[in-house]
């Protein structure tokens, strides 16, 4: 797999594309990788004394890769958004120089919503975890 490729069906761009590579991807569950660079701007407000990443942010690379999962197969591109946030729980902060390797499985589809499992580590510790529900069906 070219693992560029499966981004293309992201309708997010910079700043705001939270994915730097997909290592795997299926219509039941995907890997991807952020690289926390020093450089992201949201560090000069989070914390400038001693940056971590916010919890928001990790979620929503955990949404960005539930979209792809959902997206997978399907004709056309058709924008995935975030319905609802289940029980997500943070361990252990994320900071500069990390990589963030997020994995997400779907639970179950019905309609145009499909719950999933998520799961963002940090040199095999859990960073976070939890459950989102993600809506698909807007026609880019």
């Amino acid at each position: 797999m070219d693992s560029n490729e499966p981004l293309a069906g992201l309708p997010h761009a910079y700043p705001f594309r939270l994915i730097d590579k997909v290592l795997s991807l299926s219509a039941e569950k995907g890997v991807v990788i952020k690289n926390v660079s020093c450089n992201e701007e949201f560090f000069q407000g989070h914390f400038p004394e001693k940056p971590v990443m916010p919890g928001v942010l990790i979620v929503e690379a955990m949404a960005q890769a539930a979209g792809l999962v959902l997206n997978y197969g399907k004709e056309g591109r058709q924008v995935a958004f975030l319905a609802r946030i289940k029980e997500i729980k943070f361990k252990s902060p994320v900071f500069p120089g990390d990589r963030l390797t997020i994995e997400v499985s779907l639970d179950h589809e019905f309609a145009s919503m499909a719950n999933f499992t998520v799961k963002a580590l940090v040199d095999g510790g859990v960073a976070a975890e939890g459950g989102l529900v993600m809506v698909g069906g807007i026609e880019e």
